[in-house]
């Protein structure tokens, strides 16, 4: 695969992000697309919502431009490329409709199921896993993988939208990581949607920065998730094997963190695992002391460790890189068993008037 069409992709998407971002933070204003502040919202001010909408046409005007005018190795089956684009209008659909009046998270995951189905039917599903011990038939269990996949992903990137810069940010190390991965394993066309997220999210943190004038909404945040399974998907079209399924997963290693501790600590904890709370990893460090800023920043650390891991997969052992990771999964759990455990105590201590130093009071 040549990287200058890598390059091409990625500009042409610069481009449009230059010229639509704006005008879509213009046309917010203009017609009432505002998130307004609330209770348990961190913005001062209404702010535009409508960052997915700039990012689904900067994604597709430059992923139809790219496919059938450049040809070659970049242009897709129409059939299969429809079923994405298919996939992706239901989830922008969707998610735009809940920034607008919220919807129930059932509702919600019904509409995620169908968007896995759209790529399951597209062809962008494993039928065969080939590990060092031999090749596995998944055929008849090939549609449950790809619709927990779109689920899993399209909802580990909507769960870190909470701090400005936050999601577009891990967002952006996992698109450059999922690039060279394209790179490496030769996927053809569907690299383009990993490319022309790495045109277009720079120029929307430019305007998610704190303080944000422009939001993902659900209809981006969602959307990035999407087009990140419809890569991990493909991956394996070309190399069947096991590592090329984990290694996207890899690249998405924060916001698949972020979704894992959530899911455990709302099950431990009674609550129902599908309504969203205030107490994720994010909120956590803010509790303790971290600016915004510095949040932002250990989750970039974080992206790029865990984007490191999936490259250094391909280049080294993977057993040795994968007994790494584990070691440094556990200790990432242990660390936050300890910040939740320690805020828990704090807050009990506090609620029932005993100092930190454990005494009534007084010399």
């Amino acid at each position: 695969m040549a990287v200058l069409p890598i390059i091409a992709v990625a500009a042409i998407a610069l481009i449009l992000s230059l010229v639509l971002v704006p005008l879509v933070i213009r046309l917010s204003h203009r017609f009432g697309f505002l998130d307004p502040p609330g209770k348990h919202k961190r913005h001062r001010k209404p702010t535009p919502f409508l960052g997915g909408i700039a990012l689904f046409l900067v994604v597709w005007i430059t992923v139809f431009a790219v496919a059938f005018f450049y040809g070659g190795e970049y242009e897709p089956p129409l059939q299969q490329l429809l079923l994405i684009f298919l996939g992706a209008v239901i989830i922008v659909a969707t998610g735009f409709y809940d920034d607008l009046r919220p919807l129930s998270a059932w509702v919600k995951l019904a509409a995620q199921i169908l968007a896995g189905l759209t790529l399951y039917f597209a062809g962008l599903n494993p039928v065969l896993l080939t590990t060092p011990y031999g090749s596995v038939f998944i055929g008849p269990i090939s549609p449950f993988i790809t619709v927990i996949w779109v689920v899993v992903l399209t909802n580990a990137i909507n769960l870190i939208d909470g701090l400005d810069g936050l999601a577009g940010g891990v967002s952006l190390i996992a698109a450059l990581t999922m690039t060279v991965i394209a790179f490496l394993f030769d996927v053809g066309w569907i690299m383009l949607f990993a490319a022309a997220m790495i045109g277009f999210l720079p120029v929307f943190l430019r305007y998610n920065s704190y303080p944000a004038r422009l939001f993902l909404g659900d209809s981006g945040s969602m959307q990035i998730g999407y087009y990140f399974a419809v890569f991990s998907l493909a991956v394996p079209l070309k190399s069947y094997t096991a590592s090329a399924l984990f290694l996207p997963l890899v690249a998405l290693g924060v916001p698949v963190l972020e979704t894992l501790t959530s899911f455990a600590r709302r099950l431990v904890s009674g609550r129902n695992v599908m309504k969203a709370d205030r107490r994720h990893l994010f909120h956590y460090l803010a509790l303790v002391g971290f600016s915004r800023r510095k949040v932002v920043l250990t989750f970039y650390v974080l992206g790029a460790v865990f984007g490191g891991f999936a490259l250094a997969m391909f280049f080294w052992n993977r057993l040795v890189v994968l007994g790494v990771l584990v070691v440094f999964m556990v200790v990432i759990f242990g660390l936050f068993f300890i910040l939740v455990t320690g805020l828990s105590v704090r807050k009990r201590a506090a609620s029932s008037g005993v100092p930190k130093n454990g005494s009534a009071g007084g010399k």
